[in-house]
């Protein structure tokens, strides 16, 4: 049997033959390969950041780690004008300060992505050299924004950066009273707020005489001298006036009325020598110049009212908002700053002793101006003022409480204490002169032309050459209960 295949071919069949005819006859084997887009696909910016941190060996070292994401290269400016392509360098600064660092990443991409801080290299050291029982440091510190000297016999002295080095407590020359040996630690806060210490013993003192003397206006132009002198053998008197005297405690007539600076010169055993000068007031002593309190009448910056207490604040701002001459260089931080007693007082009371601006003023010609305000036991008027040793003058100040037994304490201090431990114990300690205000309870504000206010007025005789006025109200410790303040001045006699 014969068979005959019949074959039949169906539309769909025929289709796909003739589309595989036309992808050979397309068919190309010069074709180019293909190439994966390129640059920020996916709109993902890299970043970069970085820590630092002082080598604990070298201080003035900084160790710089980068936290980068896709960095192909790196440039670091460390603020001192120097710069590092490395990921992760250590630089060292040539002296210790404030710098401010920047880091800059570029990615594969071409993508820049920076960062940048400030760091604090530091170096802390000293050296010393001892003559009898007086050591003399020298101060070897550079980057400190603050100092703390321990001597290691119970007494201190602190530093800080806005003093500038030519302050005595840089590079203090201290005298001790026995032969010790002492360890004396120097402890230095860098401008990131971090803080280092080093010591050294000192040893090998040569006990040694310590000059010291009181005085007191007998009568007229007549001084009696009082010898407060450690180990002193022999007394040597210089009375200012081309006088002198070996007695241990002399008395002393005066031919004129004048301020006098007397020195004492004591000798050991071992035939040392220390002086010790003070300037005496004697008879009625003349002034020669007009004793300047700055912005006592409480309303010279008016543009920013926190710079119109500035003033009164015993660390001024570094710039006040003039009312002509627009953002100026502070004129009151270069007069006086006294970060230890900020810092006790801020610790032992309350945050921020500076005192508060207030439109709550006396009134001139009907119209009311600003005045200053204690609103918080941790509150001060502070401000030191030049004056002549002898000289009597007249301070006056206007005040208002709004509640009763809110007593204010007016202090004459005759030095910038650290802390408020002398005069809590005794108010004369150490001030020229101390009153308290307690008639100046008045809870009717100032309305127009009227004045509320209680002036308070007393004399006081300047032992130096300058006087601290210092004001607090320790029973004012809300706004119900404030004190405010106004007109303060110092009257100087013939000016």
């Amino acid at each position: 049997m014969i068979y005959n295949l019949i074959k039949k071919h169906t539309k769909s069949t025929l289709v796909l033959i003739f589309v595989a005819l036309g992808i050979v006859s397309c068919y190309d084997d010069g074709h180019e390969p293909f190439v994966p887009p390129s640059g920020n696909v996916n709109n993902i910016q890299p970043s970069t950041q970085f820590t630092t941190s002082l080598d604990a060996d070298d201080q003035l070292t900084v160790i710089f780690r980068s936290y980068s994401t896709d960095a192909a290269s790196y440039l670091w400016e460390f603020g001192d004008g120097s710069t590092s392509d490395e990921a992760n360098p250590n630089y060292t600064y040539s002296e210790g300060g404030l710098y401010d660092v920047k880091l800059t990443t570029t990615s594969s991409d071409g993508l820049i992505a920076k960062d940048s801080t400030q760091v604090g290299p530091i170096s802390v050291g000293f050296t010393f050299a001892v003559e009898d029982t007086q050591v003399t440091f020298t101060n070897a510190t550079s980057g400190a924004e603050s100092l703390v000297w321990d001597f290691g016999d119970g007494s201190s002295t602190e530093w800080s950066y806005e003093d500038t080095e030519n302050d005595p407590s840089f590079s203090p020359v201290h005298t001790y009273k026995d032969v010790g040996p002492y360890d004396v630690v120097l402890t230095a806060t860098n401008f990131a707020g971090d803080t280092y210490s080093v010591s050294q013993k000192v040893e090998g003192l040569v006990l040694s005489t310590v000059p010291d003397f009181t005085f007191e206006n007998v009568t007229g132009l007549q001084v009696q001298f009082t010898d407060a002198s450690i180990l002193a053998e022999t007394h040597a008197w210089d009375f200012g006036d081309g006088n002198s005297s070996t007695e241990l405690n002399p008395s002393h007539t005066y031919a004129a009325a004048g301020t006098y600076e007397v020195t004492l010169t004591t000798t050991n055993i071992e035939g040392v020598a220390k002086s010790v000068s003070y300037f005496v007031p004697v008879g009625g002593v003349q002034p020669t110049f007009k004793a300047i309190v700055q912005n006592g009448t409480c309303d010279d910056h008016q543009n920013n009212t926190s710079d119109n207490a500035d003033a009164w604040d015993m660390t001024p701002n570094s710039e006040v908002e003039d009312d002509n001459l627009g953002v100026i260089p502070s004129p009151y931080r270069a007069l006086w700053y006294n970060s230890a007693l900020n810092d006790y007082i801020d610790a032992t009371y309350c945050a921020n002793e500076q005192p508060g601006s207030s439109s709550d003023g006396n009134f001139v010609n009907g119209v009311k101006t600003r005045g200053v305000k204690i609103s918080e036991p941790c509150r001060r008027l502070y401000q030191l003022v030049a004056v002549e040793p002898g000289v009597e003058y007249t301070f006056t100040i206007d005040s208002r409480s709004e509640a009763s037994g809110v007593n204010s304490e007016v202090f004459i201090l005759n030095n910038e204490i650290s802390t408020e431990a002398g005069i809590d114990a005794d108010p004369m300690s150490e001030s020229d002169a101390y009153y308290e205000i307690t008639n100046d309870f008045n809870p009717d504000k100032p309305s127009a032309g009227v004045d509320t206010f209680t002036t308070s007025t007393f004399t006081f005789k300047a032992s130096g050459n300058f006087v601290v006025i210092y004001v607090r109200a320790l029973n004012a410790v809300d706004d119900t209960n404030e004190v405010f303040y106004d007109n303060i001045d110092i009257i100087t006699p013939g000016f």
